[in-house]
């Protein structure tokens, strides 16, 4: 569906769990054919999934050694300035 933003390059995405689903209507069936898709900068994908996997673990492991909620906030605040 067209973005909420109101940007012309993005748009909503809604995802259902079809677990939940009892009944499918078919309200108003497309037949264009949709716009392709925009290409993945796939390393910089990598990358990102790298860097919060490393985030994480370094948090489990403060979490893990004892260290405070307060230490664990400061460590937080000072790395992300």
């Amino acid at each position: 569906c067209p973005s909420s933003s109101g940007k012309p390059n993005h748009a909503d995405i809604l995802l259902v769990n079809l677990q939940y689903v009892s009944e499918v209507e078919i309200i108003n069936d497309r037949t264009e054919t949709p716009p392709p898709l925009a290409s993945l900068n796939v390393n910089k994908l990598a990358n990102k999934a790298r860097t919060e996997k490393e985030e994480k673990l370094s948090q489990a492991y403060a979490i893990s050694a004892g260290v405070s909620l307060e230490g664990q906030q400061l460590f937080q605040t000072i790395h992300k300035t």
